[in-house]
């Protein structure tokens, strides 16, 4: 490198922050770690930390429970959130406004964890190196470095510096590289650092790296090796052939586990990877495989001897222990940068250098008639189709086959199941509760009573669904629902339980209303007017008690042999349901006063569950009545009697923009009853008893949780380690290439403008200035039809963004989209332009330009179309 080499470099406004920093750019970070370091912390607590460090999933847990892990977790998760770029939940831990961190060094959590806590009781070694360094360098600036892998370290030696790598000298020797070049900063703390952005704004001058192997290999053995028991520490995987490139490919991969922990070896079949196995340690011959047997006591598939590891046809060469095996979203083999070879072909292992712009996603079944994920979540930056892509998942999850069907009858199919409550849709935001999402007490309005306020509980969106996709099931099966009326019956109400308890054990229907008068005489009128006239007439006094007399006896005598009684526990409870049996009878001398009497067969009885699942309408505080045909769900009434090994009907409920909501407390205890093995009717079932109504309350196993996530939102809640541990998530980044094929632009071209080329300039640079989480969507581009379409995506979409993610920093803009969006400004103001302040020199500033955006939408074709040419370099 030489000196104009330099100073173009150091022209970067990141390197310019940290050369204009006062204080140590990673304060803190070092104040958090010195913190950690030397927090009191008892005998009993550091055992525990000891004993969980390395079970990272127990870690988490116990964390939830206990008030000092919690505190301790969430010191270690700020920690590691200012080291490395794939820390969970860094932007809720990591306290710096721009996010910054040491190192894109894509260390996994349970290491962090593990190797701070060994930092902190030195109960150990600190395998990772570059959890070391970055320890070491937080601790010790000057004589460290954030350059945190070993692998890189070597390459730069060897490349960069000529030298053969020495650990103990190599941010010594870095210095004097760049010594040359006078550089300076305001705090000497900041100086290594300065030096490691230097070194990876130069990679192409040094970086020769593999990341991980590929097989090609279609036998499906894969597919039995997919869930790993618990009981395993790993999996054995064998190839009859080393990697292509030998000694020099294996050493890569020795470094990368010794940085990260890891690396993935992929499996193709038919050009596309679709299983991949995180491999943690390797042996090539009985040596190292013997080392591997001292290390761990549980290996699926393992065999102490090396040669034992044969097919018949085919020994091994290589050995793998691997985390487990995955499947994953196909991902084309072009999409990977090999190094220095080709593709896989038969028993090779190639080793690969990059992959362009992919993100690893586990399928965990390989069936359809497998289980889908109950709790999902669709992660990505605006504009990649998450809203618009939950519409086919909630239904694909409700168990429809789309295959074939248009956008439109998409949509219809969607609205039915909408309509019909299989699946609801909300929105989080900041101000949604618990009270909203799963129950509270709300206030009602009664006009009818002066307009007087009242309270009462109402359930929540959550609450309502998991009622209604509740599986109910009665001891009688095959029992024929159609063509009977329906009825709902108070049987003494809140009030009377004691009267309610005997009807279900004694199945009777008991009618309080009507007093104690024998109404035999009336069962064969069926006509309300005569029936009416006939009541006031022999029983003046009831009428003139309660109208409602006359009603509940008329319905009660009303009711036919054969009709379906639904009783209820106030408003908001059915509890039972029934078919009546038996005619009206008097009992003179019932002993809760309760005198009118009818059998009635109890088909399902201590159901406890929302009248949403039955009926389309609220029910009323009437003691009785009769339903309308077009309230009553009646498949809800089948499944009571449905055989066992139907499967019930999915529900789904989506949730858009999930992180925008302090989802902690929206859920509140429900956490840990929506995770698979704790929902109802599973071996590890669990109720709670909910805060306001004090009923017992479980998560059916058929009710799906759907999520949206916008990873570029800053307004956004992160969510926290217990939520996310019980779902899944799967990435949506943008696809270029469907503005080719789905766009309404013809071949995604406008007036010779490739809008999918556009786009990809755009992320790229984004995600060089910010990360891909800020990168832009396809579907901005999928409406656009003509430069007019154009412009407007530019003018309300596109640059709006930009200017979200940069805080309109136009500076930052204009690497991204160009200079000819901006009107700049250079006119030279006169000296006394700015107002008298003492200390200050103005003077720099007389001559600085002003940039100004565009009124993109005002601009001319010929402008417009010589800015997106500039944009993509092609005017040079």
């Amino acid at each position: 490198m030489n000196q104009e080499e330099i100073n173009n470099l150091i022209q970067d406004q990141w390197i310019q922050k940290v050369i204009a920093s006062n204080e140590f750019f990673f304060q803190k970070g070092q104040d958090t770690l010195k913190q950690w370091l030397e927090m009191e912390v008892d005998d009993e607590l550091r055992e525990s930390l000891i004993n969980f460090s390395t079970d990272y999933t127990q870690f988490l847990e116990i964390s939830e429970l206990e008030p000092n892990f919690e505190k301790i977790k969430n010191l270690l998760f700020e920690i590691i959130s200012y080291c490395d770029d794939k820390a969970r939940d860094k932007h809720l831990y990591n306290q710096y406004g721009d996010k910054r961190i040491l190192a894109k060094a894509s260390v996994r959590m349970n290491n962090w964890v593990d190797g701070l806590i060994k930092l902190k009781f030195k109960n150990g070694e600190i395998k990772a190196a570059s959890i070391r360094n970055a320890f070491d360098y937080l601790l010790s600036p000057q004589d460290n470095s954030t350059i945190l892998s070993s692998n890189h370290r070597e390459m730069i030696a060897e490349n960069l510096l000529d030298k053969k790598l020495d650990p103990q000298l190599f941010v010594k020797e870095l210095k004097d590289y760049f010594k040359p070049f006078n550089l300076n900063v305001k705090n000497q703390d900041n100086y290594t650092y300065l030096l490691s952005c230097i070194i990876y704004s130069i990679k192409d001058k040094w970086q020769d790296e593999v990341v991980g192997l590929m097989a090609s290999d279609s036998t499906g053995w894969q597919a039995n090796e997919l869930n790993l028991d618990a009981k395993w520490e790993g999996l054995i995987l064998w190839n009859s052939k080393k990697p292509t490139r030998g000694p020099k490919v294996l050493k890569f991969l020795k470094n990368k586990i010794e940085d990260t922990g890891y690396f993935p070896l992929y499996y193709s079949v038919n050009k596309e990877a679709i299983y991949c196995a995180n491999i943690i340690d390797l042996a090539i011959n009985q040596k190292e495989l013997d080392t591997i047997n001292s290390k761990y006591n549980t290996l699926k598939n393992f065999n102490s001897d090396f040669n034992g590891y044969t097919d018949g046809k085919k020994s091994a060469r290589i050995v793998f222990v691997a985390e487990g095996m995955e499947k994953i979203a196909p991902i084309p083999v072009s999409d990977f940068d090999f190094y220095k070879c080709k593709a896989p072909r038969q028993d090779n292992l190639s080793p690969i250098k990059n992959i362009l712009e992919v993100q690893k996603r586990t399928i965990h079944h390989t069936s359809d008639n497998m289980p889908k994920e109950l709790n999902q979540i669709l992660f990505g930056p605006p504009g990649t189709g998450k809203t618009y892509n939950t519409i086919n998942k909630a239904l694909e999850l409700c168990g429809e086959d789309l295959s074939g069907l248009s956008r439109n009858n998409i949509q219809k199919l969607y609205k039915k199941r909408v309509k019909e409550g299989r699946i609801v849709f909300t929105t989080f935001h900041q101000s949604f509760s618990y009270e909203d999402f799963v129950e509270g007490i709300k206030p009602v309005l009664d006009e009818a009573d002066n307009n007087t306020i009242s309270y009462t509980i109402e359930d929540g969106i959550f609450k309502k669904l998991c009622e209604k996709a509740k599986v109910l099931k009665s001891e009688q099966l095959d029992f024929n629902w159609e063509n009977r009326s329906f009825y709902k019956m108070s049987l003494g109400g809140k009030s009377n339980p004691e009267i309610h308890s005997w009807c279900l054990n004694e199945n009777k229907l008991a009618l309080g209303w009507g007093s104690d008068n024998d109404y035999s005489n009336l069962k064969k009128i069926s006509s309300w007017e005569q029936f009416r006239t006939k009541f006031k007439q022999d029983y003046p006094e009831l009428e003139k008690e309660s109208t409602f007399n006359k009603s509940a006896i008329f319905r009660f005598l009303k009711m036919k042999v054969g009709d379906v009684v639904v009783a209820t526990i106030g408003n908001k409870i059915i509890d039972s349901v029934g078919v009546v049996t038996g005619e009206y009878e008097f009992d003179e001398n019932n002993e809760f006063g309760f005198h009118h009497i009818r059998d009635i067969q109890w088909i399902a009885k201590d159901l406890y569950v929302s009248p949403e699942k039955f009926f389309k309408k609220n029910i009323s505080q009437q003691t009785i009545y009769e339903f309308y045909d077009k309230d009553i769900i009646l498949d809800s009434f089948k499944e009571l009697t449905t055989a066992e090994e139907n499967e019930p009907k999915p529900y789904v409920l989506i949730i858009d923009e999930i992180n925008r909501g302090n989802v902690s407390q929206i859920f509140g205890e429900l956490i840990t009853l929506i995770e698979a093995d704790k929902r109802m009717g599973k071996d590890e079932e669990i109720n709670v008893t909910l805060p306001y109504s004090k009923v017992s309350f479980g998560v059916p196993s058929n009710l799906f949780i759907l999520g949206t996530m916008n990873t570029a939102d800053r307004s956004v809640e992160a969510l926290d380690t217990a939520l996310r541990r019980r779902f899944s998530f799967i990435e949506m980044p943008p696809k270029p290439k469907l503005i080719n094929t789905e766009g309404k632009a013809e071949n995604g071209m406008v007036n010779g403008i490739e809008l999918s080329a556009i786009l990809e300039n755009i992320n790229k640079r984004i995600d060089k200035l910010l990360d891909k989480d800020h990168m832009i969507g396809h579907s901005y581009f999928l409406s656009v039809e003509n430069l007019n379409g154009l412009k407007s995506v530019f003018h309300n979409k596109i640059v709006p963004l930009l200017q979200e993610y940069f805080f309109g920093d136009y500076g930052k803009i204009g690497l991204v989209i160009g200079s000819k969006f901006f009107d700049i400004q250079s006119d030279q103001v006169d000296e006394d332009f700015f107002a008298p302040f003492d200390d200050y020199d103005s003077s720099p500033l007389i001559e600085r330009k002003v940039y100004h955006l565009k009124n993109i939408q005002e601009m001319s074709d010929q402008l417009f179309v010589d800015a997106i040419n500039d944009l993509q370099r092609k005017n040079k």
